[in-house]
């Protein structure tokens, strides 16, 4: 990997943790926005997208549920899409390295937190002072102290351990790499249930029967269930809609009528 490939990857890396704080939700952190920018610096931009889709169908049922602490999408699926490319190998390589740095960067995330507490109180007393500027230069610190631990990370992983990686990814026994393959299958599954497990409910019936039944009985592909999926979405829309405006004509009863 060149180093201004690896500066680029790791602005990638750092850009996701801005995210919700700079840059708002803009989906920076998702697999498959990352898997595109990895490619687009690569050189390969469709196998960057397809080893980001498959990530992103593998997470998209991860959330945060209370203390429980989830996983690093962003730096997890930017590395694991920069060492599937750089190596020429596959999902299960991008899994294999995705799923361990997406839980050493939440752990990194959680002490880096942690840290940033102990300015809250100093934001606390500026605000209680009117010191406008130096609580906004907490934040930007702050922001800027988080890309510089996930540029440099990413940075140094990518670069200056191009040769560990290669290393370990022609040690992994074939045994391994089959086993590796077979999870990269079952976890977008495993994904897709997580996120029904959320979402889930009986009024969706109907929905789901319609498209099971184009994927397996009629071979529409994915690009066609969510075409369906996009009308159906709209012709429900379009009737709520109507049926919101729809003034009922209510009769008037005259005061004065007889009863």
């Amino acid at each position: 990997m060149s180093l201004i490939q690896a500066i680029l990857i790791g602005c990638v890396a750092a850009l996701t943790q801005l995210e919700g704080d700079w840059l708002g939700e803009c989906k920076l952190r998702e697999p498959v926005v990352t898997g595109f920018l990895v490619g687009l610096i690569m050189g390969d931009v469709t196998k960057g997208l397809m080893i980001g889709g498959a990530l992103q169908l593998m997470w998209m049922g991860a959330t945060n549920i209370g203390p429980s602490s989830g996983l690093d999408i962003g730096a997890g699926g930017t590395i694991g899409a920069a060492v599937a490319l750089m190596t020429g190998s596959d999902l299960e390589v991008a899994v294999a390295f995705a799923i361990p740095v997406a839980v050493i960067m939440q752990m990194l995330n959680i002490m880096k937190m942690t840290a940033f507490s102990t300015l809250m109180h100093q934001v606390d007393a500026a605000i209680d002072e009117g010191n406008e500027k130096k609580a906004i230069f907490i934040h930007y610190l702050c922001g800027f102290f988080t890309f510089s631990i996930y540029f440099l990370f990413t940075f140094i992983v990518l670069y200056f351990g191009s040769g560990v990686i290669n290393a370990i990814v022609e040690s992994i026994p074939e045994w391994a790499m089959n086993g590796l393959s077979a999870i990269a299958t079952v976890l977008p599954a495993m994904g897709f249930a997580l996120l029904l497990n959320l979402l889930w409910d009986v009024k969706l019936v109907p929905y789901f029967i319609v498209g099971f039944v184009a994927a397996a009985y009629l071979g529409v592909d994915m690009v066609g269930v969510c075409a369906i999926a996009m009308a159906i979405a709209l012709i429900m829309y379009e009737i709520k809609s109507a049926q919101l405006t729809a003034v009922p004509a209510v009769a008037v009863k005259d005061e004065w009528e007889d009863e």
